[in-house]
């Protein structure tokens, strides 16, 4: 029993200076490492794809620091500046395009001398440049001479009843409207019609003398929550070039 404890104690004694021999060879390297960083302090500037490989932990232990948390914080707002930036610049970009195509819609009209010169005047600049599929303009009066009848329409009809329900806020109203009559508004076009938009035209407030309704095969293209103010200013362009047709 003596000798074989004897060897138990030889065999541990083996392993603890084995062990304690590891333990010594990973501190003389780490003391070597620390040697040298310390006697080449750039060695991480030139090594700057290793520096950023490193996970160096905090004192602190899975918690970050209050700078580090900081400049967290300002790199997630710069991000948001980034992309508000962008979008700002997209809308204005959008923007400019768009006054560019009014103006051009607006010379059009300026150069018609009646009311079907103006129809052809919209249909060609509005389905060109502004994505619209059709475009139907309605006039609440009796036929002007040498005008095309399809123009107007008398109040009693169907479709000025129709449409007097969509302009009594004597604003410009999107969507589609199912009672409303596409057929005789857009004709063989109007199968394909998803949207519409009805522009009211009035010299006051309290006169509204017609209608302009464009139409789109998109049924996202005129929705009931997107911005009316082009079509307003449309309206109100429109509105001045054909009243003095009445007069």
């Amino acid at each position: 029993m003596n000798i074989k404890s004897t060897e138990t104690d030889i065999s541990t004694d083996t392993e603890n200076t084995n062990t304690k021999s590891a333990d010594a060879i990973v501190k003389d390297a780490a003391q070597m490492t620390a040697d040298y960083l310390t006697a080449h302090p750039d060695f991480f500037t030139e090594h700057s794809a290793l520096l950023a490989s490193l996970d160096v932990s905090h004192d602190s232990g899975s918690a970050i620091s209050l700078i580090e948390r900081q400049v967290g914080i300002l790199r997630e707002q710069n991000a948001q500046h980034k992309s508000q930036l962008a979008e700002l610049v997209s809308i204005a970009k959008d923007n400019e395009q768009s006054n560019q195509k009014m103006h051009k819609l607006t010379l059009s009209l300026l150069a018609c001398s009646g009311i079907d010169a103006c129809e052809v005047a919209l249909d060609e600049v509005l389905c060109d440049e502004f994505t619209v599929d059709a475009i139907s303009l309605k006039l609440f009066s009796k036929p002007i001479d040498e005008q095309p009848e399809h123009l107007f329409v008398t109040a009693e009809s169907a479709l000025a009843q129709e449409l007097e329900k969509l302009l009594n806020t004597r604003k410009p109203m999107c969507g589609f409207f199912k009672k409303l009559p596409l057929e005789e508004l857009f004709e063989s076009k109007s199968d394909s019609i998803s949207s519409v938009a009805v522009i009211p035209l009035f010299v006051e407030k309290n006169h509204c003398f017609g209608a302009l309704i464009l139409g789109s095969n998109n049924i996202r293209r005129f929705n009931a929550d997107m911005g009316t103010l082009f079509l307003e200013r449309l309206g109100e362009i429109l509105s001045h070039k054909l009243s003095l047709f009445f007069k």
